[in-house]
Protein backbone atom coordinates (compact mmCIF):
# COMPACT_ATOMS: atom_id res chain seq x y z
CA UNK A 1 0.00 0.00 0.00
CA UNK A 2 3.00 2.27 0.84
CA UNK A 3 4.67 2.29 -2.75
CA UNK A 4 0.30 2.63 -4.31
CA UNK A 5 -0.12 6.08 -1.82
CA UNK A 6 3.29 7.11 -2.57
CA UNK A 7 2.36 6.83 -6.54
CA UNK A 8 -0.94 8.40 -6.05
CA UNK A 9 0.47 11.16 -3.95
CA UNK A 10 2.54 12.21 -7.26
CA UNK A 11 0.05 12.10 -9.34
CA UNK A 12 -1.58 14.64 -7.14
CA UNK A 13 1.36 16.90 -7.44
CA UNK A 14 4.00 16.09 -4.79
CA UNK A 15 6.92 15.98 -5.23
CA UNK A 16 8.71 12.23 -4.14
CA UNK A 17 10.47 13.77 -1.22
CA UNK A 18 6.83 14.90 0.08
CA UNK A 19 4.87 11.90 -0.73
CA UNK A 20 7.44 9.59 0.74
CA UNK A 21 7.18 12.11 4.08
CA UNK A 22 3.33 11.55 4.11
CA UNK A 23 2.87 7.93 3.21
CA UNK A 24 5.20 7.83 6.33
CA UNK A 25 3.46 9.87 8.88
CA UNK A 26 0.12 7.66 7.24
CA UNK A 27 1.81 4.81 9.30
CA UNK A 28 3.20 6.61 12.54
CA UNK A 29 0.76 9.51 12.96
CA UNK A 30 3.11 11.18 14.56
CA UNK A 31 6.98 11.65 15.23
CA UNK A 32 10.28 13.49 15.02
CA UNK A 33 11.71 14.59 11.36
CA UNK A 34 14.97 12.35 12.44
CA UNK A 35 12.76 9.49 12.08
CA UNK A 36 10.82 10.74 9.13
CA UNK A 37 14.03 11.17 7.20
CA UNK A 38 15.16 7.45 8.36
CA UNK A 39 12.23 5.74 7.29
CA UNK A 40 10.97 7.81 4.24
CA UNK A 41 14.42 7.52 3.04
CA UNK A 42 14.71 11.32 2.62
CA UNK A 43 17.90 13.01 3.31
CA UNK A 44 18.03 14.89 6.83
CA UNK A 45 19.64 18.18 4.59
CA UNK A 46 15.87 18.07 2.95
CA UNK A 47 13.25 16.65 5.45
CA UNK A 48 13.04 19.85 7.59
CA UNK A 49 12.09 21.70 4.15
CA UNK A 50 9.51 18.91 2.84
CA UNK A 51 7.88 19.37 5.93
CA UNK A 52 7.65 22.63 6.20
CA UNK A 53 6.19 22.72 2.34
CA UNK A 54 3.54 20.01 3.30
CA UNK A 55 2.91 22.25 7.07
CA UNK A 56 1.94 25.21 4.57
CA UNK A 57 -0.59 22.88 2.26
CA UNK A 58 -2.39 21.98 5.34
CA UNK A 59 -1.24 18.26 5.08
CA UNK A 60 0.61 18.49 8.66
CA UNK A 61 0.61 19.73 11.54
CA UNK A 62 3.79 20.97 13.71
CA UNK A 63 3.66 20.52 17.43
CA UNK A 64 6.01 21.99 18.90
CA UNK A 65 7.97 21.06 22.20
CA UNK A 66 11.32 19.46 22.80
CA UNK A 67 11.63 17.56 20.18
CA UNK A 68 9.85 19.26 17.92
CA UNK A 69 6.93 16.56 16.47
CA UNK A 70 5.05 16.12 12.93
CA UNK A 71 1.54 15.00 13.24
CA UNK A 72 -0.26 14.30 10.20
CA UNK A 73 -4.00 14.83 9.45
CA UNK A 74 -6.28 12.24 8.92
CA UNK A 75 -5.63 10.19 5.25
CA UNK A 76 -8.85 11.17 3.58
CA UNK A 77 -8.56 14.36 4.83
CA UNK A 78 -5.34 14.75 2.69
CA UNK A 79 -6.28 12.90 -0.71
CA UNK A 80 -9.68 15.34 -0.29
CA UNK A 81 -7.74 18.18 -0.14
CA UNK A 82 -4.89 17.26 -2.93
CA UNK A 83 -7.87 16.42 -4.92
CA UNK A 84 -9.13 20.01 -3.76
CA UNK A 85 -6.07 21.77 -4.98
CA UNK A 86 -5.51 19.75 -8.28
CA UNK A 87 -9.00 20.60 -9.33
CA UNK A 88 -8.10 24.46 -8.63
CA UNK A 89 -5.24 24.32 -10.31
CA UNK A 90 -7.14 22.47 -13.66
CA UNK A 91 -10.21 24.97 -13.25
CA UNK A 92 -7.42 27.67 -13.71
CA UNK A 93 -5.54 26.51 -16.47
CA UNK A 94 -9.39 26.23 -18.39
CA UNK A 95 -9.64 29.85 -17.92
CA UNK A 96 -6.02 30.14 -19.08
CA UNK A 97 -6.99 28.24 -22.14
CA UNK A 98 -10.05 29.41 -22.76
CA UNK A 99 -8.14 32.78 -23.02
CA UNK A 100 -5.80 32.21 -25.08
CA UNK A 101 -7.97 30.22 -27.45
CA UNK A 102 -10.13 33.59 -27.39
CA UNK A 103 -6.94 35.23 -28.20
CA UNK A 104 -5.55 33.29 -31.03
CA UNK A 105 -9.33 32.82 -32.69
CA UNK A 106 -9.57 36.46 -32.86
CA UNK A 107 -6.21 37.12 -34.79
CA UNK A 108 -7.15 38.27 -38.17
CA UNK A 109 -4.66 36.23 -40.46
CA UNK A 110 -4.10 38.38 -43.65
CA UNK A 111 -5.34 35.42 -46.57
CA UNK A 112 -2.71 37.44 -49.06
CA UNK A 113 -0.35 36.26 -46.58
CA UNK A 114 -1.03 32.69 -47.55
CA UNK A 115 -2.52 33.47 -51.05
CA UNK A 116 -2.33 30.42 -53.06
CA UNK A 117 -0.29 27.36 -51.56
CA UNK A 118 0.03 23.43 -52.71
CA UNK A 119 1.03 21.04 -49.52
CA UNK A 120 2.39 17.69 -49.18
CA UNK A 121 2.07 15.03 -46.52
CA UNK A 122 2.84 11.36 -46.35
CA UNK A 123 -0.10 10.74 -43.87
CA UNK A 124 -3.82 10.75 -45.23
CA UNK A 125 -4.94 11.96 -41.97
CA UNK A 126 -2.34 14.97 -42.15
CA UNK A 127 -4.87 15.86 -44.89
CA UNK A 128 -7.91 15.23 -43.00
CA UNK A 129 -6.87 17.31 -40.30
CA UNK A 130 -6.08 20.47 -42.56
CA UNK A 131 -9.08 19.80 -44.49
CA UNK A 132 -11.24 20.01 -40.76
CA UNK A 133 -9.46 22.88 -39.04
CA UNK A 134 -10.45 24.68 -42.82
CA UNK A 135 -13.73 23.42 -42.19
CA UNK A 136 -13.97 24.71 -38.68
CA UNK A 137 -13.15 28.11 -40.36
CA UNK A 138 -16.28 28.51 -42.22
CA UNK A 139 -18.56 31.36 -41.24
CA UNK A 140 -21.89 29.80 -43.62
CA UNK A 141 -21.22 27.43 -46.07
CA UNK A 142 -19.35 24.03 -47.29
CA UNK A 143 -19.95 22.96 -50.59
CA UNK A 144 -18.46 19.14 -50.10
CA UNK A 145 -17.58 17.12 -53.62
CA UNK A 146 -15.99 14.49 -51.36
CA UNK A 147 -14.94 10.71 -51.22
CA UNK A 148 -16.26 10.45 -47.60
CA UNK A 149 -15.46 6.51 -46.03
CA UNK A 150 -14.90 5.04 -42.66
CA UNK A 151 -11.62 5.88 -42.16
CA UNK A 152 -12.20 9.36 -42.12
CA UNK A 153 -13.47 9.93 -38.26
CA UNK A 154 -11.64 13.36 -38.70
CA UNK A 155 -13.55 14.82 -41.58
CA UNK A 156 -16.79 12.96 -40.05
CA UNK A 157 -16.51 15.12 -37.23
CA UNK A 158 -15.61 18.59 -38.58
CA UNK A 159 -18.64 18.22 -40.46
CA UNK A 160 -21.14 17.23 -37.93
CA UNK A 161 -19.15 19.81 -36.51
CA UNK A 162 -19.93 22.63 -38.56
CA UNK A 163 -24.04 21.64 -38.59
CA UNK A 164 -23.75 21.91 -34.87
CA UNK A 165 -22.85 25.35 -35.60
CA UNK A 166 -26.01 26.32 -38.13
CA UNK A 167 -23.27 26.03 -40.88
CA UNK A 168 -24.74 25.17 -44.29
CA UNK A 169 -23.51 21.68 -45.80
CA UNK A 170 -23.64 20.36 -48.85
CA UNK A 171 -22.40 17.06 -49.39
CA UNK A 172 -21.53 14.58 -53.25
CA UNK A 173 -20.21 11.66 -52.46
CA UNK A 174 -19.91 7.70 -53.17
CA UNK A 175 -21.59 6.87 -49.81
CA UNK A 176 -20.39 3.28 -48.68
CA UNK A 177 -23.22 1.09 -46.73
CA UNK A 178 -20.55 1.13 -43.65
CA UNK A 179 -21.39 5.29 -43.22
CA UNK A 180 -25.90 4.85 -42.99
CA UNK A 181 -25.69 6.08 -39.72
CA UNK A 182 -23.58 8.58 -40.00
CA UNK A 183 -25.95 9.62 -43.30
CA UNK A 184 -28.78 9.69 -41.44
CA UNK A 185 -27.43 11.40 -38.84
CA UNK A 186 -26.22 14.29 -40.91
CA UNK A 187 -29.49 14.26 -42.35
CA UNK A 188 -31.06 14.99 -39.01
CA UNK A 189 -29.03 18.19 -38.39
CA UNK A 190 -30.18 19.59 -41.46
CA UNK A 191 -27.16 18.75 -44.10
CA UNK A 192 -27.97 18.26 -47.63
CA UNK A 193 -26.49 14.91 -49.30
CA UNK A 194 -26.72 13.12 -52.51
CA UNK A 195 -24.88 10.25 -54.04
CA UNK A 196 -22.29 10.27 -57.27
CA UNK A 197 -19.04 8.86 -57.89
CA UNK A 198 -17.99 12.44 -59.49
CA UNK A 199 -14.39 11.75 -58.98
CA UNK A 200 -12.92 14.71 -56.99
CA UNK A 201 -12.16 15.27 -53.90
CA UNK A 202 -12.68 18.99 -53.48
CA UNK A 203 -14.50 22.22 -50.59
CA UNK A 204 -15.42 25.26 -51.46
CA UNK A 205 -15.84 27.55 -48.43
CA UNK A 206 -18.12 30.22 -48.08
CA UNK A 207 -17.45 30.70 -51.95
CA UNK A 208 -14.39 31.94 -51.84
CA UNK A 209 -11.94 29.32 -50.40
CA UNK A 210 -10.84 26.24 -51.74
CA UNK A 211 -9.54 22.66 -50.57
CA UNK A 212 -8.64 21.00 -53.54
CA UNK A 213 -6.94 17.25 -53.42
CA UNK A 214 -4.47 16.68 -56.47
CA UNK A 215 -3.40 13.33 -55.70
CA UNK A 216 -5.67 10.64 -55.95
CA UNK A 217 -6.41 9.98 -51.75
CA UNK A 218 -7.91 6.43 -52.36
CA UNK A 219 -4.78 4.83 -53.05
CA UNK A 220 -1.91 3.94 -51.35
CA UNK A 221 1.34 6.49 -52.11
CA UNK A 222 4.54 7.65 -50.46
CA UNK A 223 3.14 11.07 -50.13
CA UNK A 224 -0.01 13.39 -51.28
CA UNK A 225 -0.31 17.06 -53.09
CA UNK A 226 -3.00 18.99 -52.58
CA UNK A 227 -3.82 22.72 -52.95
CA UNK A 228 -5.72 25.92 -50.71
CA UNK A 229 -6.49 28.96 -52.55
CA UNK A 230 -7.66 31.20 -49.97
CA UNK A 231 -9.49 33.84 -51.48
CA UNK A 232 -10.28 32.70 -54.98
CA UNK A 233 -13.57 33.43 -55.78
CA UNK A 234 -13.24 32.65 -59.56
CA UNK A 235 -11.32 29.32 -58.43
CA UNK A 236 -14.75 28.50 -56.13
CA UNK A 237 -17.27 29.77 -58.96
CA UNK A 238 -16.21 26.69 -61.37
CA UNK A 239 -15.96 24.40 -58.88
CA UNK A 240 -19.21 25.23 -57.92
CA UNK A 241 -20.68 24.95 -61.12
CA UNK A 242 -19.53 21.55 -61.70
CA UNK A 243 -20.79 20.48 -58.48
CA UNK A 244 -24.33 22.31 -59.74
CA UNK A 245 -23.80 19.97 -62.46
CA UNK A 246 -23.02 16.53 -60.54
CA UNK A 247 -25.79 17.19 -58.13
CA UNK A 248 -28.59 17.38 -60.66
CA UNK A 249 -27.53 14.17 -61.80
CA UNK A 250 -26.83 13.05 -58.27
CA UNK A 251 -28.99 10.45 -56.37
CA UNK A 252 -30.86 11.62 -53.53
CA UNK A 253 -29.81 9.93 -50.11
Amino acid sequence: MSAEAIELLEQLGLTEYEAKTLATLFKLRETEAPEISRLAQVPKTRVYDVLERLTKKGLVIEIYGRPKKYRVIEPNSVFEELISQKKHEIKKLEEKTSELKQFFGNLKTSEEDFGEKVMKVKDKNDFLRILAQEIDSAKSEVIALSRLDENQDILKEALHNALKRKISVKLLSKLPRSLNEDIKRYASNGMSLKEQDHGMNAYIIDKKKVVLALSDFSKEKPEYHFTIWNNNKPAAAMIQKYFDHCWQQGKSV
